[in-house]
């Protein structure tokens, strides 16, 4: 079977209905956490399954790009104003002089948005892809050589602060990827609802060398490639009525067949490490809940 990691697409299906998906207003009105933390708010929600996204519904999103190009190399997440969140696999061939920006506060790549460049990045030390379907610790930090201008088209998503138990709940996706297996990508930002699989499914169809660090999603129904590498998965935290960044695209099935899961990258399970890089996650959402171990933050305890 064929894998991949380091391409811009991730295999998924459309039609998926997610029980999260009354979400008019998202960051305007409270749950029952109050926080004041600007963070994971869209613009607009609604019953969505592999369509558009609306102009700018995702403020946290950013595109990566080489040079003045603006073909989509991957996806990514605003964590603060200096730095953005992706997968390892998108910087790891990378030499340390090439001219990395990402994009912010555009849906659309024909469209203008705020160009920082990359200053550098931080793969994590313990990386290892040595195929797709072995990856392991695929995350990385991009350090932003500006900071960006937070507006209601640019800012961060929340970071999990504490323990989701994400078994058979829905998840969402977005990105630039492709909309078929041999189709060209999408210039506009796409969004569809997915489902977190139980470990023990995920482990059974990869062997994953980590489960305890990588979440599996997939979406039912008839098949379509959305999503970037390293673009997020978020969760709509119903305590606080706001997205918070659950995974990170990593690897899938590289013929964009529905019935094959894909891997994410979990971002709770590297939050030491995130933490012990960057001074600051900036504004995180607030919780009651404390971060126990690993297999707790993804499936309960």
């Amino acid at each position: 079977m064929l894998w991949w990691n380091f391409v811009l697409v991730v295999c998924l299906g459309f039609g998926a209905h997610a029980d999260n998906s009354h979400e008019t207003g998202v960051g305007s009105k409270t749950g029952s956490l109050t926080t004041s933390c600007p963070c994971g708010m869209s613009k607009k929600g609604r019953i969505v399954g592999g369509t558009k996204a609306l102009p700018n519904e995702y403020p946290w999103m950013v595109m990566m790009v080489k040079g003045n190009s603006m073909d989509v190399l991957c996806g990514g997440s605003i964590i603060n104003t200096k730095v953005a969140i992706t997968a390892a696999h998108c910087v790891h061939r990378l030499r340390s002089n090439t001219k990395l920006n990402i994009i912010a506060g555009t849906s659309d790549v024909n469209k203008p948005g705020q160009i920082v460049p990359v200053s550098s990045w931080i793969k994590h030390e313990a990386y290892y892809s040595p195929e797709a379907s072995q990856t392991v610790n695929d995350i990385a930090l991009l350090l932003l050589a500006k900071p960006l201008q937070f507006n209601p088209n640019v800012g961060p998503v929340c970071m999990p602060t504490g323990n989701y138990n994400l078994k058979n709940k829905w998840v969402k996706l977005i990105g630039w990827g492709q909309l078929g297996g041999f189709l060209p990508s999408t210039r506009q930002l796409m969004e569809t609802d997915v489902r977190a699989l139980p470990s023990r499914k995920c482990q059974k169809e990869f062997s994953l060398k980590a489960p305890q660090t990588q979440i599996c999603i997939q979406a039912p129904g008839t098949g379509a490639c959305m999503g970037d590498s390293g673009g997020p998965v978020t969760y709509l935290d119903p305590e606080t009525n706001r997205y918070t960044l659950v995974g990170l695209v990593s690897f899938g099935s590289g013929f964009c067949d529905p019935i094959e899961p894909t891997v994410t990258t979990n971002v709770a399970a590297f939050l030491p490490w995130i933490k012990s890089k960057i001074s600051t996650l900036g504004c995180q959402k607030v919780s009651r809940r404390k971060l126990r171990n690993f297999r707790d933050i993804v499936f309960g305890g």
